[in-house]
């Protein structure tokens, strides 16, 4: 059985929370923060700058995880990534994160980091922030905000629906990542839904309920997902971010499910800590 859940981690690693094989001895859920990034198993490169809305976060200058640009003024990205700030540099435009001479690339600062306050670092519970910018990003083709669910979804499961998954980080497990096992490109990896109850008797165990209502889950079916450094990052249905990337198992190449932060849950208090409209 599974039980220990791990953050996708920021790279040095970025937080992506993930989750070990059951030992005899409980192992508690972690954020692994490193100077590398984790990246997309079992996907591929995109197009070229064809998810506008992905930002990479570089933290206190040597951490990675990922986001969505919401706004020109705010970003959304995961509360166990934004528990670890102390400085963020967000980097939009990018397509080929290692190359700071791509011309699209801009960076800014971010000057406020807003976790949610219900945000449990044992549970992983409301693993969800918004990081205000210190200037506005420029809006043009390569850099736009993302679309964010109606509110009319609350109810929907997306069973069964193949979504996207965007990031930087580790496109295979190394016993110790840093920066150099990141993807220098954008990685995509579509992957369809799965049930959330039998995605909870996977990671859900005596010491507490990791996967909730407020939780997203895919397959991991064919060694495919999400992994250290891509924490934060979107979960896309048709352009929309209907998720954002929170946890998985510490190996990622099991075929475990990834779990991720249900946006349309958060629309109220995303509205009311930010300047996006709902």
């Amino acid at each position: 059985m599974w039980n220990q859940v791990l953050f996708l981690s920021i790279v040095v690693i970025v937080p992506f929370a993930t989750t070990e094989h059951r030992s005899s001895d409980l192992k508690h859920i972690q954020t692994h923060i490193a100077p590398s990034r984790s990246r997309i198993i079992g996907g591929q490169e995109v197009v070229p700058h064809s998810v506008p809305y992905q930002v990479a976060l570089r933290i206190n200058g040597n951490s990675y995880c990922g986001g969505a640009l919401i706004s020109p003024n705010y970003v959304l990205t995961a509360g166990h990534c934004g528990i670890v700030i102390f400085t963020v540099d967000v980097i939009l435009g990018a397509h080929n994160l290692s190359n700071s001479n791509e011309d699209t690339q801009v960076t800014i600062r971010g000057s406020n980091v807003i976790i949610h306050e219900g945000y449990d670092d044992d549970t992983l519970r409301n693993d969800i922030t918004l990081i205000q910018l210190s200037e506005p990003a420029p809006i043009n083709d390569v850099i736009q905000p993302a679309k964010l669910p109606p509110s009319s979804d609350l109810d929907r499961t997306y069973l069964d629906e193949v979504v996207s998954a965007t990031g930087w980080g580790l496109y295979k497990d190394v016993p110790f990542p840093s920066t150099r096992d990141m993807s220098d490109v954008l990685l995509q990896v579509d992957v369809p839904v799965s049930n959330l109850t039998e995605c909870g008797e996977y990671y859900n165990d005596e010491d507490g309920d990791y996967v909730v209502e407020t939780n997203v889950c895919t397959s991991g079916y064919r060694n495919k997902g999400t992994c250290n450094g891509d924490s934060g990052g979107p979960l896309s249905l048709d352009g929309v971010v209907i998720a954002l990337t929170s946890f998985g198992t510490d190996l990622c190449e099991v075929c475990s499910p990834s779990v991720y932060t249900r946006v349309v849950n958060y629309l109220d208090w995303i509205a009311e800590n930010s300047d996006v409209e709902i």
